[in-house]
């Protein structure tokens, strides 16, 4: 017997048994284990109206009947409880007075189920339901108030019981469901800022379908757990159509947090956080809204289009597109995060990603209409805001999806990946270029090659050239790896820059130098551990092309290709899935997406020009090897493929095995393809 949480559905549809089976089977890789039936009895004495009793003898019954068992608990209002009985004599060893005969609740444990009628026979005691106004007469039985459980108990690894059931009422009608997640390692209850509660009332609400405004009363773990999960009051009825009316009274208009409604009694999270991922998943018709709607997609020329002739009118425009548009991105991808195994939601990193994702939706739906340029300056001080906080995003959501490899086939995996990747970087084009516009127009600064952060005449050998210097500038042994061997001690490889060499295109700086410093850093140490006793490593050729619609650029090594006993094809090497890149889980790999996700990352050159700089001047060895304070985390080429296809681009290897490697990088230059968003 595990620790239990439950929740009860009040509108589920007729066919959520079906439903809730196919979730837990698919997504949740669960097994049904059998049905679940309990029935729950409440009853009241009238002992009290006997003749000849002169004391209160007024008590109550609940009793719940499961498998072979019935489980009784009595109620004297009468008698002491135990707890204040201990309080008022003290050490009961050393008290002279006598104790009661009784304390205000007993438990029972009858078997079999006809045990508790046999009982009450002998007793001879008149019991009626607490909902029935008169006394049973001689003709009826007091069989009490009778609800029936009835659904089924299915398993989620070795660890998770969830059992999921229709409530009958006596006259056979059914009244919503009942939902129970038992976690078997845990048999004792948990301390009130473990985490525990939530978990389970995650695990709850993960299972559920997804349906329009699920109605779900969460139920606080106590005593009178199954009293609370099915016997409604009026007044808590009453309670829960006046919230309903407050929550469909709501619209997207900022409130204060002093304006928010408090948390009452039954809420499943207490304490530090505001807001629980458990909530999120049930009080989520605002999501649906959003989620329902499609991204605006634009192009690179739209954007140049816009910013070019910039003015306040059109940056108060601009403002209030990345306000509406921002929380529909977001929607989608929380939309995602849902749609995950229970399994993988709980891996370390994804569920900080979900607060982070909401945190974000939360705010942008509530952020007021912008209508001048002081508010469009308090709206970017948001954004930045929100910029910062969502730089552990990537090394987060990497260790949780490499954690969570197992549980997803490679191809599910990788395509999750792709959205919320892909989806994260034009949120930030939208929120970065209209940051660079307000501040170009409110410091006069209109610089001729740039329109927000779009480079509109970017010389791609400078870019080639740049990287290559920054590169070179690095320690010699800053790849050094035991597995590896020690690499040459000779100068970096230099780089040859040909083809068309003044290509212009506009585009996005920082996209194109993160694609080639990746690509140039990876041949760099391919070729220096390619040749260890070479004075003069070989030369890497970066080639450019510029075609009628797109700038090509080929990057040559001599560095011995790309396929290894873990990588069966290149295009593996920008799988997250451990299936196709057995590196995702090794030990050092996962060690430094941890020690990353602390800091975060922006995924840009100057952010790993810096890292290196620091290391280089830290007086640890390990740190100036680029050991401590930039550690390899396998995430440079996903990022520049997930880069490259951004505005429909590609990004293709040929390994030639036992020489070199080649990598072709194609860019549209004409500006007019859609961001590559998926919804």
């Amino acid at each position: 017997m595990g620790f239990t949480a439950l929740a009860r559905w009040n509108n589920a549809p007729t066919t959520a048994i079906e439903l809730i089976n196919q979730n837990i089977i698919r997504n949740h890789q669960g097994q049904y284990r059998g049905r679940w039936q309990s029935t729950v009895r409440s009853y009241r004495s009238t002992m009290g109206s006997v003749p000849g009793f002169q004391v209160h003898a007024e008590r109550s019954m609940c009793t719940l009947s499961m498998d072979e068992n019935v489980f009784v608990l009595l109620e004297d209002t009468a008698a002491p409880a135990r707890a204040e009985y201990l309080q008022q004599i003290g050490d009961p060893a050393q008290s002279q007075l006598p104790g009661p005969t009784h304390y205000r609740h007993t438990f029972l444990t009858l078997s079999p189920p006809g045990s508790l009628e046999q009982l009450l026979a002998q007793l001879r005691a008149r019991w009626v339901s607490v909902r029935q106004a008169s006394q049973p007469t001689s003709s009826q039985k007091g069989t009490g108030q009778q609800l029936v459980i009835d659904g089924h108990i299915y398993a989620i690894g070795n660890d998770w019981l969830v059992r999921a059931g229709n409530v009958i009422l006596a006259g056979g009608a059914v009244k919503g469901m009942l939902l129970e997640a038992e976690y078997l390692p845990l048999p004792t209850m948990p301390t009130a800022g473990d985490g525990t509660p939530e978990l389970l009332s995650n695990l709850l609400i993960s299972v559920l379908p997804n349906v329009a405004d699920p109605k779900i009363v969460a139920v606080a773990v106590s005593d009178s757990i199954w009293e609370e999960a099915l016997w409604d009051t009026e007044d808590e009825e009453v309670s829960n159509e006046e919230k309903t009316k407050m929550l469909e009274q709501e619209d997207d208009i900022y409130v204060s947090e002093e304006d928010s409604p408090a948390s009452r009694k039954g809420d499943w999270v207490y304490g530090a956080r505001g807001i629980s991922t458990a909530v999120h998943f049930y009080q989520n018709r605002q999501l649906e809204q959003y989620a329902s709607k499609e991204a605006q997609r634009l192009t690179l020329r739209q954007l140049v289009f816009f910013g070019r002739s910039m003015n306040e009118d059109r940056l108060i425009k601009s403002a209030n597109y990345v306000r509406t548009e921002l929380p529909v991105r977001i929607a989608h991808r929380l939309r995602d995060l849902q749609a995950l195994p229970y399994v993988v939601v709980t891996q370390e990193g994804v569920a900080k990603v979900y607060e982070l994702y909401w945190s974000a939706f939360d705010k942008f739906r509530r952020y007021p209409q912008i209508k001048n340029l002081a508010e469009n300056e308090a709206f970017c001080t948001f954004l930045r805001g929100l910029l910062d906080e969502h730089k552990t995003v990537i090394p987060n959501l990497s260790l949780g999806l490499s954690l969570s490899s197992p549980y997803l086939a490679p191809d599910r995996l990788d395509s999750f990946m792709r959205r919320m990747l892909v989806s994260r970087i034009s949120r930030r084009v939208l929120a970065e270029h209209h940051i660079a516009l307000s501040k170009a127009m409110t410091s006069k600064l209109c610089p001729t090659d740039r329109v927000g952060i779009i480079c509109t005449g970017l010389k791609v050998k400078d870019s080639i050239e740049k990287c290559a210097r920054f590169l070179r500038k690095r320690r010699h042994d800053v790849d050094q790896d035991p597995e590896n061997g020690i690499p040459s001690d000779a100068e970096w490889s230099e780089v040859i820059v040909d083809g068309h060499v003044d290509t212009r295109f506009a585009y996005i700086r920082e996209h194109l130098e993160y694609i080639i410093f990746e690509l140039l850093k990876n041949s760099f140490r391919a070729t220096r551990f390619r040749h260890p006793d070479t004075s003069v490593l070989p030369p890497i050729r970066a080639t450019v092309v510029a075609g009628e619609n797109d700038v090509c650029i080929r990057i040559s090594d001599q560095g011995g290709g790309l396929l290894t006993p873990e990588i069966k094809s290149p295009s593996d090497l920008f799988s997250f899935s451990h299936v196709r890149n057995a590196t995702r889980l090794a030990d050092a790999r996962l060690g430094a997406l941890r020690s990353v996700s602390v800091r975060g990352m922006t995924a840009t050159v100057d952010e790993q020009v810096t890292a290196w700089q620091r290391a280089t001047n830290a007086e640890n060895p390990q740190h100036g090897a680029g050991i401590g304070s930039h550690p390899r985390i396998g995430i440079g080429l996903p990022m520049s493929n997930i880069f490259a296809t951004y505005f429909g681009g590609s990004l293709e290897l040929v390994s030639l095995d036992g020489y070199g490697t080649d990598v072709y990088l194609r860019l549209p230059k004409l500006g007019t393809n859609l961001e590559g968003i998926e919804l």
